[in-house]
């Protein structure tokens, strides 16, 4: 197991062990040349592992060479495999063994991986991990020996996009093994290190709903001919200060208090503020709080976009809402390439289809009703809102119009809308165009 400085390594390797004692009883060992037990012990309690525990109950050894020597090197392995073979662990853990080539040079080394090593754990079953360094900047793996006499070969990458850190396990190599896909991402978190394995999501076959459910606006179910389709999503597109958060409220309120289960995911404002605002508004958020909805957020630059998805699925796992709010796509959208946006809008609308649920989705950007700029999100949308203002004699007016509603026999003007402290009033259709 190789990997770039700070992507895990030991915390990988440590969770290997502290599973198979946990889980399964498996004596383990880990033989350290890079930090001491009593560093090791307090990091790995942090982190939920108590490999002290498992020491007192006989099922862990620590073996510390952090202080060995190249004149004492040889000596210290007859010692850890008299260790290993009177101990005979399940699971062994060197880290790092790219600090053994350093000390014992590149032939020795790779004798002692081949043969002795090698030959020794296998004799009694066990499973090793040998941790190895790979410098920033390079592809080869320690001293570029170890790769070739190993049965498999594990890559930890970490990276860096804006403010997000993202972790990446590649597998190159595994022996008498198929390996599913080509990387996987992965998290450090206070409870250790987490696969995000995206879920196999398939495009449902079942016929499409002839439900509709309400916008939260009476004037804009009038204007999609009666709402919204269940298990639809609908894009607001619009620049700040033409109201998606304002519309994203009236959707979500009005359907939890409905019975219907929401989630408002806000990624653009706290919730305290959220809250402040419908209640300007003069919407019943409190009663719906108690009915249903469920407000949640966090800051996305600080994840990234596999575990954004991963936690609104989560979420949407545990309290199967048959109404979801994202708001706003922009605040995403500014934090990740895109490609990583795009292949998150996938599993997003493929999840949302799966569970059936109806969807609004908020983008930040200008329209003039005739084109809509470009994401994945406008071609995934089933329906399309879009909202902007204009200044006449020196007063701002907003107007929206409906630019697509798959199956619906919606409004084709524009039409003026205030909003007021009942939320968004909308009124006749206007005659002229913008």
């Amino acid at each position: 197991m190789a990997g770039d400085p700070g992507a895990g390594k030991t915390i990988f390797g440590s969770t290997f062990l502290y599973n198979g004692m946990d889980q399964f009883g498996e004596k383990a060992v880990y033989v350290s040349l890079a930090e001491t037990k009593e560093d090791f012990y307090e990091e790995m309690k942090g982190l939920g592992m108590d490999f002290e525990k498992y020491e007192k109950e006989g099922l862990f050894k620590f073996i510390d060479l952090v202080t060995v020597t190249p004149e004492t090197v040889e000596k210290e392995i007859e010692l850890i495999m008299s260790e290993i073979l009177t101990f005979q662990p399940k699971r062994i853990v060197i880290d790092s063994i790219s600090t053994f080539a350093q000390l014992l040079g590149l032939k020795k080394t790779r004798m002692f991986l081949h043969t002795t090593l090698g030959r020794f754990i296998k004799s009694f079953g066990a499973v090793a991990f040998l941790v190895a360094e790979k410098p920033l900047g390079k592809e080869e793996i320690g001293f570029g020996v170890e790769e070739f006499v190993v049965d498999g070969v594990i890559v930890l990458k970490y990276s860096k996009l804006g403010e997000i850190v993202r972790r990446i396990m590649e597998i190159p190599k595994m022996r008498k093994r198929s390996v599913g896909r080509a990387e996987y991402e992965y998290i450090i978190t206070s409870k250790g290190i987490h696969f995000l394995e995206i879920p196999e999501l398939v495009r449902g076959t079942e016929e499409a709903s002839t439900e509709k459910i309400t916008t939260g606006i009476e004037k804009l179910d009038e204007l999609l001919a009666g709402g919204v389709y269940r298990g639809s999503i609908t894009l607001l597109v619009g620049m700040t200060g033409t109201g998606k958060t304002t519309f994203g409220l009236h959707f979500a309120i009005t359907n939890a208090l409905q019975g219907r289960k929401a989630i408002y995911f806000g990624f653009e404002e706290p919730i305290g503020q959220l809250i402040r605002a419908a209640r300007g508004y003069g919407l019943p958020i409190d009663e719906a709080l108690q009915n249903g909805l469920k407000l949640e957020g966090w800051v996305p630059e600080a994840k990234s976009p596999v575990y954004t998805f991963l936690k609104m699925k989560q979420m949407i796992d545990e309290f199967k809402p048959e109404v979801v709010v994202i708001d706003s796509l922009t605040a995403l959208r500014e934090h990740m390439d895109d490609t990583e946006l795009a292949k998150m809008l996938r599993y997003l609308s493929l999840l949302i289809k799966e569970h059936n649920i109806t969807a609004y989705i908020t983008l930040n950007a200008d329209t003039n009703f005739e084109t809509v700029p470009f994401t994945k999100a406008s071609t995934l949308a089933d329906n399309i809102i879009g909202l902007r203002y204009a200044i006449n004699e020196g007063v701002i007016e907003r107007y929206l119009s409906v630019i697509k509603a798959r199956g619906s026999n919606h409004s084709k003007k524009i039409h003026r809308y205030e909003i007021t402290s009942q939320g968004v009033v909308i009124y006749e259709c206007k005659d002229r165009t913008l």
